[in-house]
C-alpha cells in the first residue's frame, strides 16, 4: 500500500510539473507575440486544469469530466476569440486553438503519455513561433510545388505500400518496393532540400545557395550558375563557391545514403571521401573570402518530388541495376567500374544506391562498391568541369579545375 501512495505521489508531482512546464513554453511563445488574448499564466492554467480533470477521471472513472474540460476551455477560447474580432476586423484561430491543444497535452500527462505531450507541445510552440517563415514559404509557394509535394504524397504513402516486394526480371536485380523506395528516399531528400530553398530565398549568399544546391541538384547547379557567369562575368567567383560547394555536399548526401542501407560500407569509404572533402573545402574558403562583397546569383530549381522526375529516377535506378548485374556476371570488376563510371557521368545517386544495395546483399563486393561510387563521383566532377568550360566564363573554368582537382585527388590516390 506505501508503495503504491509513493508511485501515485510521484506520477502527480510529475505530471503537474511537466504541466506547469510545457504550458510555460507555449505561453512564453504566445506572450512575446502579443498576437492572442491569452498568455503566460493562462497557457500555464489551462495545461494545469487539463492534467487536474484526467486526474480526477482517473481517480472517480468518469471520463464526462475530460470532456466537460475540454467544453470549458473551448468556450473560453470561442469568447476570447470573439471579443478580440471585434476590437480587430480580423483575428485568427489559432491561439484559441492552441489554448485546446494545451489543455490536451495537460490530459497526456495525467494518463502517463509524457513523450506524447511533450512531442505535442514542442510540435504546437514551433508551428507557433515560426509564423513569418511559413506565411513567407506559402507566398512563395506555386500551385504547381502544391500539386507536386501531392504527388511525392502519393509516391510515398500510396504506391509504395502496395509494390510487390519479391525479385525478379534478368539475374534477380528487381524488386519493385526496393526500387521505389529508393524513389522515395531521393524524392525525400532533395524535396527538404527544395522547401529549405523556398524558405530561405536568396538572403544568405553564396555558402547556402552552394550547400543548397548540392542537396537538391549538383549538376543543375553547375549548369544555371555557369549560365549566369557568362551573362553576368563579375559574379564568376561567386559562381565559382556555389558550384564547387554543391559539388563537395554531394560527399555528405552520398555519405547519407550509404549510411541508411548499408552502413558497412562507410568502414571503405570515410578516409577518401573524408579527404575529398576537406581537399575540396580549402579552395572554396580561399575563392569566398574573395567574393563576399558580390552580389549572390539566383539558384533556380524545378520542384524535385514531381512525379515525373520520381519515374525517371526509378527508370534509370532499374537499368543501373541490370547494368551493374550484367556486368558482374559477364564482364567482372573492370565491367561494374566501366558501368559506375558511364552511370556516374550525368547522376551519382543511382548508381550509389544501387551498388550500396548490392553491397548490402552480398552480391558485389564492399571494396568493389567503394570503389565504385568513387568512380561514379570522379565521372561526375568531370562531366560539370566540361559543363563548365562550356557554358561558363575562362575565370570560372579556372577556378573550379582547382576545386575539382583538390576534390578528386583524394579519391585518385586510392587507385595508385
Amino acid at each position: 500500500m506505501m508503495i503504491t501512495l509513493e508511485t501515485t505521489t510521484i506520477h502527480l508531482v510529475e505530471s503537474y510539473s511537466l504541466a506547469l512546464l510545457l504550458g510555460a513554453l507555449m505561453g512564453l511563445e504566445r506572450e512575446r507575440s502579443e498576437s492572442g488574448f491569452a498568455g503566460l499564466r493562462t497557457f500555464i492554467l489551462v495545461t494545469l486544469f487539463g492534467t487536474l480533470c484526467g486526474n480526477i477521471s482517473q481517480s472517480t472513472t468518469s471520463e464526462w469530466i475530460m470532456v466537460v474540460g475540454l467544453a470549458t476551455i473551448a468556450g473560453q477560447g470561442l469568447m476570447g476569440h470573439i471579443v478580440r474580432l471585434k476590437q480587430h476586423s480580423s483575428s485568427g484561430m489559432t491561439t484559441a486553438i492552441a489554448l485546446l491543444i494545451a489543455y490536451l497535452v495537460g490530459i497526456l500527462l495525467s494518463i502517463g503519455q509524457g513523450v506524447t505531450a511533450i512531442s505535442l507541445c514542442l510540435a504546437t510552440t514551433l508551428v507557433l513561433y515560426f509564423k513569418p517563415q511559413m506565411h513567407a514559404f506559402s507566398r512563395r509557394l506555386q500551385q504547381r510545388d502544391l500539386y507536386a509535394i501531392f504527388q511525392f504524397i502519393l509516391v510515398a504513402f500510396i504506391i509504395l505500400p502496395v509494390l510487390p516486394n519479391s525479385r525478379f526480371g534478368p539475374f534477380g536485380a528487381l524488386n519493385p518496393y526496393n526500387i521505389w523506395l529508393m524513389v522515395v528516399l531521393i524524392s525525400a531528400i532533395n524535396l527538404v532540400g527544395y522547401i529549405v530553398l523556398k524558405l530561405v530565398g536568396q538572403r544568405w549568399g553564396s555558402p547556402v545557395l552552394g550547400i543548397l544546391g548540392g542537396i537538391v541538384s549538383s549538376t543543375a547547379t553547375t549548369l544555371t550558375f555557369s549560365r549566369q557567369s557568362s551573362s553576368n562575368p563579375t559574379i564568376s567567383r561567386t559562381a565559382t563557391v556555389v558550384v564547387a560547394l554543391a559539388s563537395t555536399v554531394v560527399l555528405i548526401r552520398i555519405t547519407a545514403f550509404i549510411f541508411l542501407i548499408n552502413p558497412e560500407l562507410i568502414r571503405h569509404l570515410w578516409l577518401p571521401m573524408g579527404g575529398m572533402f576537406i581537399g575540396g573545402m580549402l579552395p572554396i574558403l580561399f575563392f569566398w573570402r574573395t567574393t563576399r562583397n558580390e552580389e549572390a546569383p539566383r539558384l533556380e530549381s524545378r520542384n524535385p518530388a514531381e512525379l515525373s522526375q520520381a519515374l525517371l529516377f526509378g527508370l534509370i535506378y532499374a537499368c543501373v541495376l541490370l547494368a551493374v548485374s550484367f556486368a558482374k556476371n559477364h564482364l567482372g570488376t573492370q565491367g561494374v567500374y566501366l558501368v559506375s563510371f558511364i552511370s556516374g557521368i550525368t547522376d551519382v545517386d543511382a548508381i550509389t544506391l544501387s551498388n550500396t544495395r548490392l553491397s548490402l546483399m552480398g552480391e558485389l563486393g564492399q571494396v568493389q562498391a567503394a570503389n565504385s561510387i568513387l568512380i561514379a563521383m570522379l565521372a561526375n566532377l568531370l562531366f560539370k568541369l566540361g559543363v563548365v568550360a562550356v557554358v561558363g566564363t575562362r575565370q570560372m573554368v579556372r577556378g573550379i579545375a582547382i576545386c575539382f582537382s583538390c576534390l578528386a585527388l583524394p579519391a585518385l590516390l586510392v587507385f595508385f
